[in-house]
């Protein structure tokens, strides 16, 4: 019996020891959580080169590891929506209007891995998803809406070719050529109507010299633009009805951040995609910090716990304090 007492003893000790240290708590709608949501979405926007902006919707988890010499640990669990900002706008992602559900949005989802010395979060590690909206919640919000079409179909890529040529044949003196399409929908009873969003960039042509061969200009003489169009067969007519406003930004200088590496624009690959997924993107050199974020919060999520409002343990008669997932911004 002394014997059993005492193994049991030692299993409990065992367990105590090996027990995962688990640091205070953080409410996902705390100021703290959204000084570390802002410094990940900085940082994801930084170094997202394609389709849009990303604004911050909801904090959905928040963990922080015990304090050690070099700070504290957090994992947080993001959800982003995308803006109406092209990535090459120089407008502040918190400026940018967001994209409403009747043109289907697509949704972002963030695990974030931060470091937090002398009260300044400093990314570590990111791993993002993207999606678009489903088609159930495009439909209840806009029963005559249009679904995304695939950015590499032909009907898109002729209203690109039609809506930057124009553009070119305005008043430009240099030669713009496409860098990517952002969004495209075809809309109409008989498909008869196109309607765009893509990123133009100015080459080392004059719009007289337009040719193949053009170079895109890069580093401190880039420049980019974006247009907004749509091209429209009418019926039994062989002209086509244009509408197209675009926005050219004045060269912008690369902000110096040393926890932000500086990744190249590179112009995108689509094969039957219909958004520019955040996953493709170049979220940092930190693959393996990305992976132990999302893992850590995948276990998280599995083993919650509830909590009192002093932040121990509740019973199960004791009124508990939803922590998280913190409050929707917008949708």
């Amino acid at each position: 019996m002394k014997l059993l007492l005492l193994s049991l003893s030692l299993i409990c000790i065992a367990s105590a020891v090996h027990k995962k240290p688990t640091g205070r708590i953080v409410d996902c709608d705390s100021p703290e959580a959204n000084d570390a949501a802002l410094t990940a979405l900085h940082y994801i926007n930084a170094n997202h080169h394609h389709g849009y902006k990303f604004v911050l919707n909801q904090v959905e988890d928040i963990h922080v590891l015990p304090e050690t010499a070099n700070g504290e640990v957090f994992y947080v669990e993001l959800d982003l929506l995308e803006s109406k900002c092209p990535w090459v706008s120089p407008t502040p992602a918190e400026n940018c209007p967001v994209r409403p559900r009747a043109e289907q949005a697509v949704e972002g989802d963030c695990k974030v891995k931060l470091q937090k010395q002398n009260g300044n979060f400093t990314v570590i590690g990111v791993s993002c998803k993207s999606k678009p909206d489903s088609a159930e919640n495009v439909f209840r919000a806009c029963p005559t809406c249009w679904l995304l079409a695939p950015l590499n179909d032909t009907q898109v890529a002729h209203a690109v070719d039609v809506a930057l040529a124009d553009f070119n044949n305005g008043n430009n003196t240099v030669y713009f050529k496409l860098h990517e399409i952002g969004r495209a929908q075809i809309q109409g009873p008989a498909n008869n109507k196109v309607q765009v969003e893509f990123i133009f960039v100015a080459t080392n042509c004059s719009k007289e010299q337009a040719l193949d061969s053009c170079v895109a200009l890069t580093g401190d003489d880039a420049q980019y633009g974006s247009c907004v169009g749509s091209v429209t067969q009418l019926p039994g007519a062989q002209d086509e009805e244009l509408d197209v406003q675009c926005a050219v930004y004045e060269p912008q200088q690369p902000q110096v951040d040393p926890s932000i590496p500086l990744v190249p624009a590179q112009p995108s690959v689509v094969h039957g995609h219909f958004h520019h997924n955040l996953r493709h993107s170049s979220l940092g050199p930190h693959s393996s910090e990305s992976n132990s974020a999302e893992k850590h919060l995948a276990f998280h999520s599995k083993s919650a716990i509830k909590r009192s409002l002093g932040g121990k343990h509740a019973g199960p008669n004791v009124l508990v304090r939803p922590l998280c997932p913190g409050k929707k911004i917008f949708f």
